[in-house]
């Protein structure tokens, strides 16, 4: 079957089994097939644009994200997602504000909190960036690396209770996902934080 005849749930396919073998230039390619029968899949527009954060292309992401931003500013995915590529090109203030625009579409979005949390802990804004990780929580309690990253905050506090108490909940996570190692590390980091009280 030429490219020409394939539906845009096997280019889209196609493009996630480039991606997932690592070949992604040619995911991104997909991608873009994929795009020409649906261009308003967000889907497809997240999945391109995580592809390009990947290989170091932040530009191309953010234009990417844009483009799903403005076919549906309510879904969070987009704004998290371009609000990781600034994370990773350092312009922290930058991320901030984009996580703050998407929140004012999903003010219930775990994941933004979590991106906006990163940015103000990269900022230094500590108290506040406890606050955010808090509101995260709130949303989602079983995700264990926001807990670890709470966690992190709360030592920089040396609020070494709460450290031990976050860092306690994330192994727990980890062992029901059966990340034995993971469980134990934090386990470690509990038992610190309780000797240093």
């Amino acid at each position: 079957m030429s490219q020409d005849e394939q539906t845009f749930d096997q280019r889209i396919t196609r493009a996630r089994t480039l991606r997932q073998q690592g070949q992604n230039k040619k995911a991104i390619e997909a991608y873009r097939n994929a795009l020409q029968l649906s261009p308003d899949s967000l889907d497809a527009l997240n999945e391109m644009g995580l592809t390009h954060v990947h290989i170091g292309e932040q530009n191309e992401a953010i234009i990417t994200f844009d483009l799903a931003i403005s076919i549906c500013e309510r879904d969070p995915r987009a704004h998290s997602n371009k609000a990781e590529a600034y994370l990773t090109l350092g312009s922290f203030e930058e991320a901030k504000i984009v996580a703050d625009e998407g929140l004012t579409h999903a003010p219930k979005s775990a994941e933004l909190w979590a991106k906006k949390a990163r940015a103000l802990e990269s900022l230094l804004k500590i108290d506040e960036a406890i606050e955010a990780y808090n509101e995260s929580i709130k949303y989602d309690s079983c995700n264990p690396e926001t807990w670890k990253a709470l966690a992190l905050c709360l030592d920089a506090q040396e609020n070494w209770p709460a450290v031990a108490r976050s860092y306690r909940i994330a192994g727990g996570l980890h062992q029901k996902r059966g990340e034995n190692q993971d469980a134990e590390s934090c386990f470690k980091f509990a038992e610190m934080a309780e000797k240093s009280e």
